[in-house]
């Protein structure tokens, strides 16, 4: 039986400081405050309403950093560094357990599924740094971000996923662990900031870094 495991991408495989960090060094350059700067743009996007309906990574971005002009009474000063935040998310690395417990998984016999609210422009060069090969499944390919069920139902028919055959392994709590419980799969939270959950909701298992899921596959 071919074995499956699902993966969330940001947070969980890939540090995503090197885009807040830009956010802060746009910030710094303008004259405006970089830790609000860097708060105001994880908000605009954590916050599903700017998501529905679907429209790509990129342009999320972009709206995201529109947002930041507005909310600092700016015109054209954080958007014009768009293409600097977009290269800095093509350039986010793995943290430093990751690819070689990835490569540990393959030994295993598991098939690596990438499940990412990015797109293609992105995500490919992201994919790159894990060293591994993965199957990948972006927002752009299902037109939904997670944690709409349709972008879970899509990858759960394509590979026959059930509770078997299949973890989903993820650091979002409220994208990945609750959709993934509302499917009935089992999960691991890569709960990297030991965060408390925010409903009643609880993984299978919680690990703090993603070599501890070794334990449990």
């Amino acid at each position: 039986m071919q074995k499956y495991l699902t993966f969330d991408c940001y947070g969980t495989l890939l540090q995503e400081e090197g885009t807040y960090d830009e956010i802060e060094a746009v910030a710094e350059k303008i004259g405006v405050d970089p830790q609000l700067a860097r708060k105001l743009f994880i908000q605009y996007q954590d916050n599903r309403d700017n998501l529905h309906p679907y429209i790509d990574y990129s342009i999320l971005t972009r709206n995201n950093l529109l947002h930041l002009d507005y909310k600092f009474n700016l015109n054209h000063q954080f958007e014009k560094y768009y293409i600097n935040v977009l290269a800095a998310q093509r350039a986010l690395e793995p943290f430093s357990e990751v690819v070689d417990t990835l490569g540990e998984l393959i030994n295993r016999g598991y098939k690596l599924i990438l499940m990412s609210n990015s797109s293609w422009d992105i995500i490919d060069a992201n994919a790159k740094s894990l060293e591994v090969p993965v199957d990948i499944w972006t927002a752009e390919d299902v037109h939904s971000y997670k944690p709409d069920l349709h972008f879970f139902n899509t990858i759960k028919n394509e590979y026959g996923l059930t509770p078997d055959n299949h973890w989903h392994i993820a650091q979002g709590y409220s994208s990945d662990i609750i959709p993934a419980d509302k499917l009935g799969w089992p999960s691991i939270w890569v709960n990297r900031p030991n965060d408390e959950p925010t409903t009643n909701i609880r993984p299978t298992k919680m690990v703090e870094t993603l070599d501890q899921i070794l334990e449990y596959l």
